[in-house]
């Protein structure tokens, strides 16, 4: 599709970080934010794509990439469109600029797993809904977290992704090798494996009891039913 507005590489415009930034903070809850300084470090790595789209002048939503050098995959760490700039197909041009980033790798997305209050039920079918209706796959079978990065905790999250052009699902050794590399590369947690060991302790006990070790994919069916905050 043809974005709604223009999409830069936030990296070659420097001077709109701010703004970038101020989408980020208010769309992200605290529990899962990194710091200003460290998002503003990702600017200069070349792992890493930070976009932004533009509408008469000012930044009206981000998406923050992470490609990795090594395997096949990419990570869609966060997108969000300012509240005021919602329902204009902003979120799915990013979601394709972030497919088109990541150049035929598999992309990942951690998004909130459904639990808690009703409300907060049904904004959570939502946002998985909405991935799904874009292609996308929840893995199950697959205790995911993500590190805790300020005083609270991370709320529950699930991991989906999308195959990009890939044929085949991704395989049990293949995320094992993709999450050590996220909490290496976009977290800097690089003494992880007894916690990538952890989120994989279900897949084990099922084939000490003869079952399957495959990690199982669940596609949503939701008529009407984004961690993402985009339309």
């Amino acid at each position: 599709m043809t974005p709604p507005c223009p999409i830069l590489d936030l990296s070659e415009y420097p001077e709109r970080f701010g703004a970038a930034y101020d989408i980020y903070e208010t769309s992200l809850p605290a529990a899962e934010r990194k710091s200003r300084g460290d998002i503003e470090a990702l600017l200069t790595r070349d792992d890493y794509a930070l976009s932004v789209a533009i509408s008469d002048t000012a930044v009206v939503a981000i998406s923050i990439v992470y490609v990795d050098r090594t395997h096949q995959f990419g990570l869609l760490e966060y997108m969000a469109t300012r509240p005021d700039c919602r329902n204009m197909g902003l979120g799915l041009a990013l979601f394709e600029h972030a497919l088109a980033t990541c150049r035929n790798r598999t992309l990942l997305i951690e998004v909130e797993s459904v639990s808690g209050a009703p409300r907060e039920r049904a904004t959570q079918q939502r946002r998985q809904a909405w991935y799904t209706r874009l292609g996308c796959h929840r893995l199950t079978g697959l205790n995911y977290c993500m590190p805790q990065l300020q005083n609270l905790p991370p709320p529950p999250l699930d991991l989906m992704y999308h195959p990009n052009g890939r044929q085949t699902p991704p395989r049990e050794a293949d995320l094992r090798a993709w999450i050590s590399s996220i909490y290496s590369n976009v977290y800097g947690l690089d003494d992880n494996q007894d916690i990538v060991e952890a989120m994989f302790s279900s897949l084990n006990n099922d084939s000490s009891s003869g079952s399957s070790t495959a990690v199982s994919v669940t596609i949503f069916h939701s008529p009407s039913i984004l961690r993402q905050t985009v339309t």
